[in-house]
């Protein structure tokens, strides 16, 4: 690791990809725990700003290189035809993905649904070297 200031708080034996898994997980956190409980209607230009403000927003985060966040069209109930008519966000309707790069090493980091577990697992898919 170099000797940047951010790396004075961690320890000197962590590798690239520790710390590559560390701040990924910052970034799925994050992500799932800010789109949890938002209230959305079925109208899909609001589920697509919603979708583009939060890759917008987690983008803003260091070492992210792309986010992708679909939320689950056909689950969202409500279109707002009353005042009280509208959904939430659960983790049911949440898919995204996030690539981050950490000096050479790139993550590609996932959340969505397992129906098996019926969980909104967050994983990391792939983890490599870049040369």
């Amino acid at each position: 690791m170099s000797n940047s200031k951010e790396n004075a708080y961690f320890p000197s034996d962590l590798s690239d990809g520790e710390r590559a898994s560390f701040e990924i997980g910052i970034k799925l956190g994050a992500l799932y725990h800010i789109l949890c409980g938002m209230p959305i209607s079925s109208n899909s230009s609001i589920i697509d700003s919603i979708e583009k403000g939060i890759e917008a927003s987690i983008s803003c985060q260091p070492y992210v290189k792309l986010v992708k966040v679909n939320i689950n069209r056909e689950q969202i109930q409500g279109d707002k035809s009353s005042e009280f008519d509208y959904d939430e966000i659960t983790g049911k309707h949440i898919k995204a993905k996030i690539v981050l790069e950490f000096k050479s090493v790139e993550i590609i980091a996932k959340v969505e649904w397992i129906k098996e577990l019926k969980y909104p697992l967050m994983f990391i898919e792939k983890i490599s070297k870049k040369v």
